[in-house]
């Protein structure tokens, strides 16, 4: 019941406005539910999931690359993909974002395309310019990655990757 709840009060509150600036769901009989959404795994991941981009961004941004970018350069740097599709289902994109960086990245002079061994499709790779750039970020990558760690332990990071790995597989 309450999770039915929880949707309801969520999705009728903000569409008629009743929800407070604070997020708060104004009347005491809502309490319950308020907690519910507070534990809700959606809401909770898509805050943590903008923290930590803004969090790398800050970092990262003077190299004029996005962190989604970021993220698609160090998969390049760590491994060849043996497809453009098989590239988007490692990194959780759709097809049509990740073309899109790439042909940016390309542009930019960051990465090439070849034919692959193998079919009709591409493979890319880092340009010297790309593998470059790359290790001139990782510092950069490394300090977010240790601003993590200001407010977790190590311990507590792994569990939580472990956790974030395994759902990702849904």
């Amino acid at each position: 019941m309450a999770s039915s709840y929880v949707l309801d009060v969520c999705v009728n509150t903000r569409q008629k406005g009743f929800m407070s600036k604070t997020g708060q769901i104004p009347d005491t009989q809502s309490q319950e539910a308020q907690k519910e959404l507070e534990r809700c795994v959606l809401r909770n991941t898509r805050a943590a999931s903008r923290m930590m981009t803004r969090n790398f961004a800050k970092r990262l941004g003077r190299f004029e690359i996005t962190t989604e970018q970021f993220s698609l350069i160090a998969s390049l740097a760590g491994a060849e993909h043996d497809s453009v599709s098989g590239l988007a289902d490692y990194l959780a994109i759709e097809r049509s974002t990740l073309s899109r960086n790439l042909s940016l990245l390309e542009r930019k002079g960051v990465v090439q395309k070849r034919r692959a061994d193998k079919g009709n499709g591409v493979v890319y790779s880092l340009t010297p310019k790309g593998q470059a750039l790359f290790e001139k970020m990782v510092p950069h990558w490394q300090a977010a990655q240790d601003a993590i760690l200001e407010v977790v332990s190590r311990e507590e990071l792994d569990a939580a990757l472990n956790v974030l790995q395994r759902v990702a597989k849904l």
